[in-house]
């Protein structure tokens, strides 16, 4: 049954995936319930019916692979090949990918909610039927309208909609108890009429009633006549020959057309309607233009409502509004088994080739056998289960719900299925499970408390790599610092020319809080508990540096399983990274020939320059981190007693200093010869930073003046800058203390020509010097606390031709050869749906898809709304100030070359040991909010990576 939501959005938690047995607390699984055998024939309707088992002793937990946020209450969903259709509460048909979770395109398809959404056989139409007494057909390819149909009679809504390839001939049951048809393929098309006919023209029988006096409260209805025709396709009547009154007593809720049926092999159909009377019917439409469906059979449910069908083989299943699910053999006319699922009414039921899933309207899942055993059971929904639907693809079996919650969630299809590792890899859920677990991993590493989860974390790193067929190790820097791992991939057909590559990364994360005490909290939910909503998976260490780390891992297990590694891989992933990478250095020299020859040095720990077009990373600033400490050698004095213009105070001569460094300007940099060896601003600079300019200009229009965006990206990446980042002095007693210290910490970016022995050498000289200028009687102390060289890589490298050919290759695939849909290309995201994701790459092919479609699928318009969407306000890792908008014809397939302003000391120091050269492949968009609350990373930027470092593996 179709119901209006009447619950706000609520996403469920995400529990852990298992609770702890309560006698030992170790890990259990649901427990399974048998069921009573099949009964027979003559099954008495009364009879209480099989009983799941008790409640208490099952853990009713299960997490979603995803979910998404809609613009509504999901009444409808269908399930293609490669994209999921939500019907809302709203009118809208709401399509999102299956394998990225993106939202693809929104178009308003009724004036009330869509109760009801079905594929064509051959997936080319998508037919939608509404509250508004309209069924619409549309192409699933474009999201066109290609048809809308409307009775002659006041049917109300309608609640079901069917399509026989075989006869052409749709059929649809409705408010009103009837059954109507329409024959696309022979039927007269009658133009739209502006009669008392029209849809729009009827009067309403409350809100147009009459009122005191006998007079009408006109109210005109915005588009009521033409609203329809103005959205595109051809809007036909349905002959009032084709129209069965009083095919129930009560509302159709559910309908099927099962094929084969009497005679197996054959492709003859028989109608399947069940209605608010309890009652199961089967027609014949053998005769249609005779005498209409003829009711076969018929079977009766007391005092239930008959709201959904599904059908396998012989056997039909109904959910029923009373909390049971009744099985009939169709073969033998029998009613054979009778399960009491509870929670509420048995909103949906389907069956797929293992089982039997039934949707309760308490959001509640449960999952038999072909045995009717219970074998799962779980809290699916915050409101009403509404819709469900199941899809089949290479990568996994997937359910999908929706309901009154407003959130649409993707399941496993399979109860507790657990591959092995080699099967695992194939999978993006597998890596998205394996995220999962090593987000759930709190590894701070200069918390005290998560050194445990520290150990666990490169644990669990070790072991997935040891299942894939690397060979590993721990190296231990030093007390207290956790351990670095060290796995080797060697190639599948190893020779003297095979090139080694190594992989750098980290495990360790910036520490996060969740304040769930608080009225407005930083973060959505848990930190550390991976959630994947709207396309996104938001978590600590997603992107920085989590996610890639495992991408990468599971790209080389890719290659592995299919004997393609064309290289020795080795990563080397480092536990202190945040923590400023103690013992780094002496450790990897130690194990310098353990790591072996090394060609290459890749690394996955930076971001895109905006959210749409990928870049590469081939440059980035040096930094050194420093404290300048002025100390007195006397204790605190009182400014009034003490204080005189003579003396020289730590603060003052601290303050002196600093204005020192940066000039009366404070811009530039006054060191003697700080600037002698940066590089002079090259022709071939200046046409890059342009290229850069031109590229995100389309999509971002916050970009005023080029000259002026292209400078500011010049003054981050290819100049020096001195920043000062904090000045203590010890806390004062009172307001008129004079300090006997006064700290500052400081750092200094330097850009390649320059390096940070000699920059670091001329900053403590020449604050000494400067200091001495002042006659002083304090003491100065200059601190070098940590620096990096900075690095510059050649673009024309082998490594950076092969990376930028996988990401223009898996960024812009052949539109053609992938099937990709039409209205991707031409359709963003309803305005109002602001929890939604970007408009993505959308558009990158302009051709339409080949697969082909009948001859009556020709549109005149699209109806799709080509708004972008708005979303919630993220942290911007560059300096654009939107995600922007890309039209399709403007976003460039070629990835970006691009610098950064930071800091990764790492890559100097691997280059240097190794004599090797580094290459950064950015993974995450700018909108990533690495080291921010929300820390999240895109789907399909998390698959895209992974397939990326898999064609760059097989390729050197």
């Amino acid at each position: 049954m179709c119901q209006i939501g009447d619950s706000e959005p609520q996403l469920r938690p995400s529990p852990s995936p298992w609770e702890e047995d309560p006698e030992n607390g170790s890990p259990h699984k649901s427990h399974s319930h048998s069921a009573a055998s099949s009964e027979s024939d003559g099954l008495d309707p009364s009879d209480e019916g099989i009983t799941s088992g008790s409640e208490e002793q099952r853990t009713p937990v299960k997490l979603p692979l995803h979910q998404i946020k809609a613009p509504g209450s999901v009444q409808a969903l269908a399930v293609d090949d490669d994209v999921i259709f939500a019907g809302t509460q709203g009118g809208d048909i709401v399509v999102w990918s299956l394998e990225t979770y993106e939202l693809l395109a929104t178009v308003p398809a009724h004036k009330e909610s869509v109760l009801n959404l079905t594929l064509s056989d051959d997936k080319t139409l998508l037919f939608s039927a509404g509250a508004d007494a309209i069924v619409n057909v549309w192409s699933s390819e474009s999201l066109q309208r290609l048809y809308s149909i409307y009775s002659h009679f006041e049917i109300g809504d309608v609640f079901c909609v069917v399509h026989s390839t075989k006869i052409q001939t749709l059929f649809w049951g409705a408010q009103n108890a009837s059954i109507q048809w329409y024959k696309l393929s022979t039927d007269t098309a009658v133009k739209f009429p502006t009669s008392a006919l029209s849809p729009g023209s009827r009067k309403h029988r409350f809100f147009d009633s009459l009122g005191p006096g006998g007079t009408a409260n006109v109210v005109a209805d915005e588009g009521a006549t033409n609203g329809l025709s103005n959205q595109g396709g051809r809007v036909l009547t349905a002959p009032s020959c084709n129209y069965l009154p009083y095919a129930h007593k009560s509302y159709i809720y559910s309908m099927l057309l099962v094929k084969g049926l009497f005679t197996p092999g054959k492709d003859e159909e028989v109608l399947i309607t069940g209605a608010g009377d309890g009652v199961i019917k089967l027609w014949s439409i053998d005769d249609l233009a005779e005498s209409g469906p003829k009711q076969i059979t018929k079977f009766k449910n007391a005092d239930s409502n008959v709201l959904s069908l599904s059908y396998r083989g012989s056997f039909l299943y109904a959910g029923l509004s009373d909390g049971r699910a009744h099985i009939y053999n169709l073969a033998s006319n029998q009613l054979v088994q009778k399960l009491q699922v509870g929670h509420g009414d048995v909103s949906q039921i389907l069956v797929s080739p293992e089982s039997i899933l039934c949707g309760t309207s308490q959001g509640w899942i449960k999952r038999y056998d072909d045995h009717f055993a219970e074998l799962e059971s779980w809290q699916a929904a915050a409101g009403k289960i509404l819709a469900m639907g199941l899809t089949t693809t290479p990568d996994h079996d997937m359910l999908v719900t929706g309901g009154n919650d407003s959130v649409v969630s993707f399941w496993s299809g399979k109860p507790g299925s657990h591959d092995s590792a080699a099967t695992s890899a194939r999978s993006n859920d597998e890596l998205v499970n394996a995220l999962r677990e090593f987000v759930a991993y709190r590894t701070v590493a200069l918390n005290p408390m998560c050194v445990r989860d520290c150990h666990e974390a490169v644990t669990f790193l070790r072991k997935k790599c040891n299942a894939f067929g690397a060979t590993t190790r721990l190296l231990s820097p030093q007390e207290g610092v956790d351990p670095i791992l060290l796995a080797r991939f060697p190639a599948s057909k190893p020779g003297k020319s095979t090139r080694s590559i190594l992989f750098y990364g980290h495990y360790d994360v910036v520490d996060a809080e969740l304040d769930a005490s608080s009225s407005n909290p930083t973060w959505n939910g848990d930190p550390f508990v991976l959630q994947p909503l709207d396309s996104f998976l938001y978590g600590r260490g997603v992107t920085d540096n989590k996610g890639p780390i495992l991408a990468a891992i599971y790209a080389v297990a890719d290659l592995v399983q299919h004997g393609s590694l064309s290289c020795n891989v080795t990563f080397l992933l480092e536990g202190d990274e945040e923590a400023g990478s103690r013992g780094f250095r002496q450790t990897v020299q130690s194990a310098h020939d353990a790591i072996g020859p090394v060609d290459y040095i890749l690394l996955s720990n930076s971001y895109w320059l905006d959210d749409h077009i990928p870049c590469l990373t081939f440059g980035m600033r040096g930094v050194i981190h420093a404290s300048v400490t002025v100390t007195s050698n006397r204790p605190d004095l009182h400014s009034g007693m003490d204080g005189k213009s003579v003396q020289h105070e730590p603060l003052k001569d601290l303050t002196v200093l600093l204005a020192a460094l940066v000039g009366p300007s404070a811009t530039k940099v006054t060191i003697p010869h700080f600037y002698d060896t940066v590089d002079e601003l090259s022709e071939s600079e200046v046409k890059a930073y342009a290229s850069i300019t031109s590229s995100l200009l389309p999509g971002h229009p916050e970009i005023k003046n080029e000259k002026a965006f292209a400078l500011s990206l010049m003054q981050r990446w290819r100049y020096p800058n001195l920043t000062v980042h904090r000045i203590e002095v010890p806390e004062a007693k009172t307001a008129v203390t004079i300090s006997g210290s006064a700290k500052a910490t400081l750092s200094i970016r330097i850009v390649p020509s320059q390096t940070a022995e000699q920059i670091a050498q001329s900053l403590t000289d020449y604050l000494h010097a400067e200091f001495a200028k002042l006659q002083s009687s304090n003491t100065l102390a200059v601190t070098i606390t940590s620096r990096a060289d900075p690095w510059l890589a050649d673009v024309n490298s082998e490594i950076y031709t092969a990376l930028k050919d996988a990401i223009i290759d898996v960024w812009n695939p052949d539109i053609a050869a992938h099937q990709q849909r039409a209205f991707k290309m031409s359709a963003g995201g309803n305005s109002n749906h602001n929890n939604a994701p970007d408009t993505d790459r959308a558009g990158v092919a302009s051709t339409p898809p080949t697969k082909s479609r009948p001859a009556q699928a020709a549109a005149s318009s699209s109806t799709a709304k080509t708004d972008p969407p708005t979303r919630t306000s993220h942290r911007r890792a560059s300096s654009l100030a939107t995600t922007g908008f890309f039209p399709p014809s403007t976003l460039p397939r070629e990835p970006l070359f691009i610098r950064e302003g930071g800091s990764i000391p790492a890559i100097s120091f691997l280059e240097h040991e190794f004599n090797a050269p580094a290459a950064m492949f950015p993974m995450g968009q700018a909108s990533d909010n690495a080291h921010l609350d929300n820390e999240r990373m895109r789907v399909e930027n998390l698959y895209k990576g992974r397939e990326v470092l898999k064609r760059v593996f097989a390729r050197l």
